[in-house]
């Protein structure tokens, strides 16, 4: 009999100055900067290639800046805190949450320090509370999120789809911790902002879907999870397409429902999917997989196939030691 205890272990382990206005081309702006936004904040519109070409663009913009003398001694550069909230953003969308926290800080100390706009302040601040919110440092993520979230209203007319997107962000952290009712409430009112500008079956509203998924699966309310996970993968499916990175992240987290409900064929269907389209991008070993392999551990336990789990449990400790 295998132990599991390996996948709980993991599992804990592993974006009123003025009124939206009415005119078309406002609005098509604002739908622009929203999926500009959202798209800045997933992970998966990168590729291996491209993580470490951006890495290198990077790094001789920090040289060619002064930055990178000294081990990142800083000067006084208006471009500072942006260059290193850029640097920070290539390792958060290749799952390097260690090495972007350093970077997402020095950003925000230096935005803070050179009394940058509020809107510069409020994505350094954003930014770091992603990076806290995906290593678990849930009460810091849910402080500078909410500071964020404050400075973007100033930034930005109340009811922009940035702070809808924040929003979407601090949900997040009250689903992890727990808190249910604030982390709907968080949703309803993300939901709402994005309504005023967006269609209801239009791509960007896909991971509120997902989002509010996910807390009706915390919750236990099993059936109406399912349903709001269908419209989000139909929605995605027509925009990202089957086989890009965020789609087989939602399908993972679809098929972790399917687990939940006792449906292992489709949920291993799903996980299948997401793992091949994972593997593909990210190389076999790259700890950004577990999720996946774990949730496929699951389904061959619940089938008797314990061997099989057995070695989707080792390599998930395995890739996900070498993120130390």
């Amino acid at each position: 009999m295998v132990d599991l205890r390996g996948v709980e272990l993991l599992e804990k382990q592993s974006c009123r100055s003025c009124k939206i206005t009415t005119k078309l081309n406002d609005i098509e702006m604002s739908r622009k900067d929203t999926i500009i936004h959202l798209k800045a904040e997933t992970a998966e519109r990168w590729r291996g290639k491209t993580f470490i070409f951006g890495l290198l663009v990077f790094t001789l913009i920090l040289i060619t800046t002064n930055l990178v003398s000294g081990g990142l001694a800083v000067s006084n550069n208006s471009a500072a805190s942006k260059t290193l909230r850029s640097l920070a953003r290539v390792y958060m969308a290749y799952g390097e949450y260690v090495k972007a926290e350093p970077l997402a800080q020095q950003a925000l100390t230096l935005a803070r320090a050179q009394n940058e706009s509020d809107a510069e302040l409020s994505l350094c601040l954003v930014d770091l509370a992603y990076v806290y919110k995906n290593q678990g440092k849930l009460t810091q993520a849910e402080t500078i999120c909410k500071e964020g979230l404050e400075v973007q209203k100033k930034a930005y007319f109340e009811n922009h789809p940035y702070i809808a997107c924040t929003l979407k962000t601090l949900s997040t952290i009250y689903r992890e911790q727990g808190r249910y009712t604030e982390a709907r409430h968080a949703l309803d009112q993300a939901v709402a902002i994005m309504m005023e500008t967006h269609p209801i079956d239009d791509q960007v509203m896909a991971p509120f879907y997902v989002e509010i998924a996910k807390v009706l699966v915390a919750e236990g309310n099993y059936s109406e999870a399912e349903t709001y996970y269908v419209n989000a993968m139909n929605l995605i499916n027509k925009s990202y397409g089957p086989d890009h990175l965020y789609t087989a992240k939602v399908l993972c987290s679809f098929a972790e429902l399917y687990v939940l409900l006792g449906q292992y064929d489709k949920a291993e269907s799903m996980t299948k999917r997401a793992l091949t389209t994972q593997e593909k991008i990210y190389g076999a070993n790259h700890h950004l997989l577990a999720p996946s392999r774990l949730t496929m551990a699951k389904i061959y336990k619940a089938k008797g196939n314990y061997s099989k789990a057995d070695i989707l449990v080792q390599k998930s400790l395995k890739s996900n030691s070498r993120n130390q």
